[in-house]
């Protein structure tokens, strides 16, 4: 693994010719919109260039025009099979290979990764890593000015939707005079806030079916300190994997320190989220091979549900 700067990788960009971008598996708003600007970018600079997903992309995130462009290979990892290796594969927002799912076996090529993750296990042939910042989005806007590079409207929008998730829409924590300098470059090259954040905090009618349902799975732990939220196979069916925004309601709970999401994506398969006000659930995550942030971070236990959740409440 070999760190590099921010002009060591406009170098790296610019002698490919054929690039592979990914991201972590159940994409957030960061990652996607990572991905979109930076693809765009790439298309600009006359590259050809495939994003690939090992997962579905939300269909809050469709407003952002290139995602029509996002090959998913969850359902058809013979879509890999059909791509040619390419000079440089980029990984964004994914802090272990084993968080890009199918990609990491199919990829023979050299990685770069562009992270934000303190437990980022420098997995990648080069690393661009910027723990303080809130979002990789927030990485790539300063990159783009460090370079002066022409950014779209469209690229802005993206670009503040990685931000904006990730921080909260700067409320969060990890929000910095940074974060916010990068917010209002987004606004210089033509970001609207107004679109960003309504399409970002979009719910549809199943996702708030399946969130009364969730609720109802709702326990406390340890005097009241931590939240579990379920949700089995059959309800992750019927909301057809649309959660996000569900641990938000456990997280804001005033007693409540650590709130965890646990999502059964298939039979024995268990994904964890987890938030806190001001526990490191970074810890707990990488108990189980995960990782993230202090105070948001996730995990995957090879575990029904309720077994996985006894294991986490062991962990804390």
């Amino acid at each position: 693994m070999t760190k590099i700067s921010k002009s060591d990788i406009k170098d790296m960009l610019a002698k490919a010719e054929h690039l592979v971008l990914t991201v972590h598996v159940s994409p957030d708003g960061d990652a996607i919109g990572s991905m979109a600007a930076l693809y765009e970018y790439l298309i600009g600079q006359g590259k050809s260039v495939t994003m690939v997903v090992d997962d579905e992309v939300p269909s809050k995130f469709h407003f952002l025009s290139v995602t029509a462009y996002i090959k998913d290979v969850s359902q058809e990892a013979s879509i890999l099979d059909g791509l040619e290796q390419p000079d440089l594969v980029v990984v964004l927002d994914a802090s272990t290979r084993e968080r890009i799912g199918k990609v990491a076996a199919w990829c023979q090529t050299p990685i770069l990764n562009i992270d934000h993750h303190i437990s980022n296990s420098q997995f990648a042939d080069y690393l661009y890593l910027d723990a303080e910042a809130a979002a990789t989005g927030e990485i790539l806007a300063d990159l783009f000015m460090t370079w002066q590079a022409k950014v779209t409207p469209a690229m802005a929008n993206a670009l503040y939707l990685a931000m904006g998730t990730d921080s909260g829409f700067f409320k969060y924590s990890n929000t910095t005079a940074h974060t916010l300098q990068m917010g209002a470059y987004c606004l210089e090259k033509g970001a609207q806030p107004d679109l960003v954040s309504e399409q970002a905090e979009e719910i549809t009618v199943k996702a708030l079916e399946g969130m009364k349902e969730a609720l109802q799975t709702v326990t406390f732990h340890k005097d009241g300190h931590v939240a579990c939220m379920s949700i089995p196979y059959a309800l992750m069916e019927k909301v057809q994997g649309q959660t996000d925004g569900f641990i938000e309601w456990i997280r804001h709970v005033d007693t409540v320190d650590i709130a965890i999401l646990l999502k059964e994506k298939e039979p024995g398969q268990t994904r964890v989220s987890l938030r806190s006000k001001g526990a490191d659930v970074n810890r707990v995550a990488a108990v189980f091979g995960g990782g993230g942030h202090i105070r948001a971070a996730g995990c995957s236990i090879s575990l029904p549900l309720e077994e996985a959740k006894k294991k986490l409440l062991e962990a804390i």
